[in-house]
């Protein structure tokens, strides 16, 4: 891989050169180098090409195991610290893992062997050349829950891999005044090194000889913490930043979050969730240098299909933000129920076809494979987005098939109520969670996170969703939080939401 070989190179010629920001320590190409060639040399004793785990946080030592194994062709999945013993045990068991490379003590788990990556002597080792791998080779596999609550993975190809950087890598570096010194053009990663968001915050970014900022996302909920990560080392400047609207939203709380305390910003790729206007113009108003990107991607595509840079003619009206055209060499889709495709302009389901369309979950029996298909030779992705495009290919996202529930009877849009909430003046920020009883939906409660000193009340917030929305579409139940919490990879988290309304009584556990 292309992307891969210019990493290694990075790491002969340029070994002084920060690679990675974290916990206050630059771990530089040359010292990456060594913990990955160690790691190379067991790999390469092991001979094993059973799915390697890896089990840590957000550790350069962790990054060092995950390249090692891109280099030596051993597929890996990363599993985060936070998970519990049961969860880490159903992802070993659904990768077929037998080994752990650990960067912290993981739970005892039959059947796993664990190694300490601490143990990994590398004094003085040269970085010895990468050996040929087929693109067909698993590169890394991520998991996520589905609605079951079962964890499902998903293999991605070295080919799907090399299909998305062979566009997101020249975007990256033909960023808006890209400054030439590469110490001043580092990239911030938040999410989690075992979500796909993780993965393109740092291959990407590393085969351009930049650095990557990893904050500890166990401080997602504290700003100023994320600050002083980002701006406390001399020397090395952070110019990029892929996240999503909730953990910006969380950053704008703080006023210092700006083009003063960020001087290097320039350019924020906003995705994952639903973006609130509100949120566009305040980052536009504090990075006026900053470019905003719009960007939207399913992870069995391969992290990202559609970016679209966003003016203050987009974020203007009502309608939703534009993503703009799918970028190759994927093609989009708009179909029906049938599968059969939609003129421009009509909304219906979003799918994908081409080569960073991963070739399904495992374990294979999963019953969400049926998602993917093939269409005249090509795999397609069936994404649960509704959508439509116009007579120029740019998507519109309209909501998600499993975000559109029945409630008494009617076909209700949480992605519409929630749009309708945020227009409201006083709401910051806004998350609307469905309550099912015997799988049928018997509640919706939005939650509301007020602006500063905003003096908003349920009566004045039922008055604003009852002119936006039919009557059948206002939720009956409102939840005032002070902050709206989320997940390691920076969306909302919905069962937290949950489990603060069912403590204060308001709804049977």
């Amino acid at each position: 891989m292309k992307l891969l070989t210019n990493i290694h190179t990075h790491m002969k010629v340029a070994p002084d050169a920060p690679a990675l920001v974290g916990n206050g320590h630059i771990t530089t190409f040359g010292m990456l180098a060594q913990r990955v060639q160690a790691i190379r040399n067991w790999l390469i004793r092991r001979q094993d090409s059973a799915t390697l785990l890896i089990f840590g946080h957000k550790e350069a030592e962790g990054a060092a195991a995950m390249l090692a194994c891109m280099f030596e062709g051993q597929p890996f999945v990363f599993v985060d610290q936070s998970n519990p013993a049961d969860r880490v045990k159903r992802i070993a068991k659904t990768a077929g893992a037998k080994q752990a490379l650990c960067t912290t003590h993981m739970p005892d788990v039959d059947g796993i062997e664990t190694l300490m990556l601490s143990d990994f002597r590398s004094e003085d080792m040269a970085l010895a050349a990468l050996p040929d791998i087929e693109d067909t080779v698993i590169l890394y596999t991520v998991f996520t829950s589905g609605s079951t609550g079962e964890p499902k993975g998903l293999p991605v190809s070295r080919a799907n891999f090399a299909a998305f950087c062979s566009w997101y890598v020249p975007m990256l570096d033909e960023m808006p005044a890209l400054t030439r010194e590469p110490a001043l053009s580092g990239h911030v990663n938040h999410a989690s090194f075992s979500f796909d968001m993780g993965m393109l915050d740092l291959w990407p970014v590393l085969s351009l000889g930049r650095p990557v900022f990893l904050l500890d996302h166990r401080n997602n909920a504290v700003p100023r913490k994320n600050l002083d990560a980002l701006s406390t080392l001399q020397g090395v400047g952070a110019q990029s930043w892929f996240a999503t609207p909730s953990l910006l939203q969380i950053m704008c709380v703080d006023p210092a979050f700006d083009a003063k305390r960020l001087p290097h910003m320039r350019c924020f790729y906003v995705g994952g969730e639903v973006v609130p206007r509100g949120l566009i113009a305040t980052l536009m108003q504090r990075f006026p240098q900053a470019e905003i990107r719009h960007a939207y991607g399913p992870t069995e595509v391969t992290c990202v299909t559609n970016i679209h840079t966003l003016t203050k003619a987009d974020i203007t009206g009502q309608a939703q933000l534009p993503l703009g055209r799918c970028l190759a060499p994927n093609r989009i889709q708009i179909v029906d129920e049938r599968g059969n495709e939609v003129p421009d302009g009509t909304q219906g389901e979003v799918t994908f076809s081409g080569p960073q369309v991963v070739s399904g979950y495992i374990p294979v029996s999963h019953p969400a494979n049926k998602a993917f298909n093939t269409r005249n030779g090509t795999r397609v992705y069936h994404t649960g987005d509704f959508g439509k495009v116009n007579a120029n290919g740019e998507l519109t996202l309209v909501g998600r098939i499993d975000r559109q529930v029945k409630w008494n009877g009617n076909r209700i849009e949480l992605d519409e109520i929630e749009r309708a909430a945020q227009a409201i003046d006083g709401v910051y920020k806004c998350g609307c969670v469905p309550i099912k009883k015997d799988g049928r939906v018997t509640d919706i409660i939005l939650f509301v996170q007020r602006r500063t000193d905003a003096k908003l009340d349920h009566a004045t917030l039922g008055k604003g969703l009852s002119s936006a929305l039919p009557q059948a579409m206002v939720p009956r139940d409102t939840c005032f939080v002070d902050r709206l919490p989320v997940t390691l990879n920076g969306k909302l988290d919905a069962s937290t939401l949950l489990e603060i309304y069912r403590s204060q009584g308001l709804v049977d556990a």
